[in-house]
C-alpha cells in the first residue's frame, strides 16, 4: 500500500483502512484475482475482497451496515468454499486498537 501506488479506493471506509494500514506498517495489497463462490441456486460468482494483508494471510473488507448485513450469506458462502480468512469490517471497527486484536487473535502473533 504505498502511497506512490495511487490505489484506487472506492469508499472512504476503503480509505481509512488504507490509512490505518499504512500508518502501523501493515503491508497490503489490492487482491487482483477473485475468489468464486457459488450461491444456492448453483450460480456462480466472483468475489474482489478490497485488502490482503501479506504478511499475515487475511483478506479485510470494510462495508456499510446495509452491506454486511446483505452480503452475510455471501461472506459465509466466500470464507467456506474457499478457505480463507476473511474478515468483514464495519464501521466502528475501522480503527487500529479493533484491527490489531483482530491481526493477534487470528494469527496468535503478538503486535507492538
Amino acid at each position: 500500500g504505498d502511497i506512490d501506488e495511487k490505489v484506487l479506493l472506492q469508499s472512504t471506509y476503503e480509505f481509512q483502512l488504507a490509512k490505518i494500514l499504512d500508518v502501523n506498517d501493515i503491508k497490503w495489497i489490492r487482491p487482483k484475482v477473485p475468489f468464486i463462490w457459488i450461491d444456492n441456486k448453483n450460480i456462480k460468482h466472483r468475489y474482489y475482497p478490497d485488502f490482503y494483508l501479506i504478511d499475515y494471510n487475511i483478506y479485510l473488507d470494510p462495508k456499510n451496515d446495509y452491506g454486511i448485513k446483505n452480503d452475510t450469506e455471501k461472506i459465509k458462502k466466500v470464507i467456506e468454499q474457499n478457505n480463507i480468512n476473511l474478515i468483514i469490517l464495519s464501521k466502528n471497527q475501522l480503527n487500529w486498537v479493533y484491527i490489531k486484536n483482530m491481526l493477534v487473535s487470528v494469527n496468535g502473533r503478538q503486535l507492538v
